[in-house]
């Protein structure tokens, strides 16, 4: 009898709700960690204050376009370190963009947020080619590696934009 109530104990509703409120937080709470990595002091407490998801869309978007100038200045001076570091940092805040709009799915500003993120990445896509264009050859790696990382986004994000044409 005792035995059967301690199995019990885990499957009560209250229990188990916690639980799963404490994997959910826990797991935002890492991913937010994760997606702040590669970012300034003021960067993480602007990320901080922007509540709402256009708040953070834009923020995520301007540290894209950061990382943009940041990856064609690099590859450019042949400084490999860097070349790397900006690409990370842009691979990031294009996922993250990403990530923000998709949190927002089925909102009533979705289609709006996808919109913005549809047309800035699209953007930086061209920037991406254009700067490929100009590389050298042992630098086109890191310009290929941004690319990807956006074009994928900008894929979703028009596979997503086609359901409501």
């Amino acid at each position: 009898m005792q035995r059967s109530r301690m199995l019990a104990l885990p499957l009560q509703p209250g229990i188990l709700f916690g639980m799963l409120f404490l994997l959910i937080a826990s797991a935002h709470l890492t991913e937010l960690l994760a997606a702040q990595e590669g970012l300034s002091d003021d960067e993480k407490e602007t990320l901080q204050q922007a509540k709402d998801p256009e708040q953070q869309l834009k923020f995520w978007l301007g540290i894209a376009d950061s990382r943009l100038k940041d990856v064609v200045v690099h590859t450019k001076k042949l400084d490999k370190a860097e070349s790397a570091k900006a690409v990370t940092g842009y691979r990031t805040a294009v996922t993250s963009a990403e990530d923000c709009v998709a949190k927002e799915q089925g909102g009533k500003d979705y289609k709006k947020l996808l919109t913005q993120l549809h047309k800035a990445v699209k953007k930086y896509n061209f920037s991406l080619l254009q700067a490929l264009d100009k590389a050298a050859e042992d630098f086109r790696q890191y310009i290929q590696s941004a690319y990807e990382a956006s074009q994928r986004v900008q894929d979703a994000a028009e596979i997503q934009m086609a359901r409501f044409r």
